[in-house]
């Protein structure tokens, strides 16, 4: 696959590939999915920790969920992995404050995508977008 090789890949959920808290992903996230498991070993991550929800998208999607008490950006998320997974890490995400700073405290790449969003957003999101935002602004 053009791009990825041997990696582990840890793909954040909310905002990455649903709106927050949500389940529905585009069909697209699916097929990106299956080429990025052709040849990296890719868990899905969520700092919400919706049981319910997070076991929908792993039979969706066919990935495991990386478990652990841990919250982004704490280096310990990826205590859970067997250690050969735990080099040539990349990471996945919409938020450079959580998911950027997960990746750099890990010492993975990093891949920002475009938020995905909803009118139905709590304050609180609605909040910490605007902040992340501020801070993308502000290094760019």
């Amino acid at each position: 696959v053009t791009g990825w090789s041997l990696k582990t890949i840890i793909v954040d959920i909310d905002g990455t590939i649903t709106i927050d808290g949500g389940s529905d992903f585009d069909p697209l996230v699916l097929k990106k999915i299956e080429e990025m498991k052709r040849a990296n070993s890719v868990f899905l991550f969520s700092n919400k920790q919706l049981l319910d929800r997070d076991n929908t998208l792993v039979n969706k999607l066919h990935i495991p969920l990386l478990e652990t008490s841990f919250k982004k950006p704490n280096k310990k998320v990826i205590n859970g992995l067997p250690d050969h997974l735990k080099k040539n890490l990349t990471v996945i995400g919409d938020k450079i404050l959580i998911d950027g700073l997960f990746a750099k405290n890990i010492k993975a790449e990093f891949i920002m995508v475009k938020r995905l969003t909803s009118k139905n957003d709590s304050f609180k999101t609605k909040l910490i977008y605007l902040f992340d935002n501020l801070v993308k602004y502000f290094i760019s």
